[in-house]
């Protein structure tokens, strides 16, 4: 009886591990450029929340009696502290907004024409080029 448990366990993970199937990460430049997008505004709704919420916390502090220990000024410490806290969680989604802007600039290889005079004519040639595309949206 073990054995046949045993051999029923081996198939069921040898079919999960055959089903399986390889993630696509071939990402463009679209996916990048979108996903700085998403992480600059994140990056600056964190920010301003951060900003508002210390400074609500600074004025509140200062209007409370700070030296008496009661609720009200613990709470705009801990609000001063959390808006702290937010802001500086921002950093990183800058960081990695920038990362990806820059990642979705690509360099290419095209055929760019250009005029020029022969024999008393002007002549249209294929050159080929190197460029660098940066297109933020």
């Amino acid at each position: 009886m073990k054995r046949n448990i045993s051999i029923l366990i081996i198939l069921l993970i040898t079919v999960q591990l055959l089903g399986q199937v390889k993630p696509n990460l071939d990402f463009n430049k679209d996916y990048y450029l979108q996903r700085s997008k998403n992480q600059n505004t994140s990056g600056w709704v964190l920010l301003s929340t951060g900003v508002v919420l210390t400074v609500i916390g600074i004025v509140g502090f200062s209007n409370s009696d700070f030296l008496e220990s009661n609720s009200n000024s613990d709470f705009y410490g801990l609000l001063m502290l959390g808006g702290t806290v937010t802001s500086l969680v921002s950093i990183p989604l800058f960081i990695n907004s920038g990362y990806n802007a820059r990642k979705a600039a690509t360099l290419s290889v095209n055929n760019s024409s250009f005029i020029f005079q022969n024999q008393g004519s002007l002549a249209i040639s294929l050159q080929p080029s190197l460029s660098l595309k940066i297109k933020l949206k």
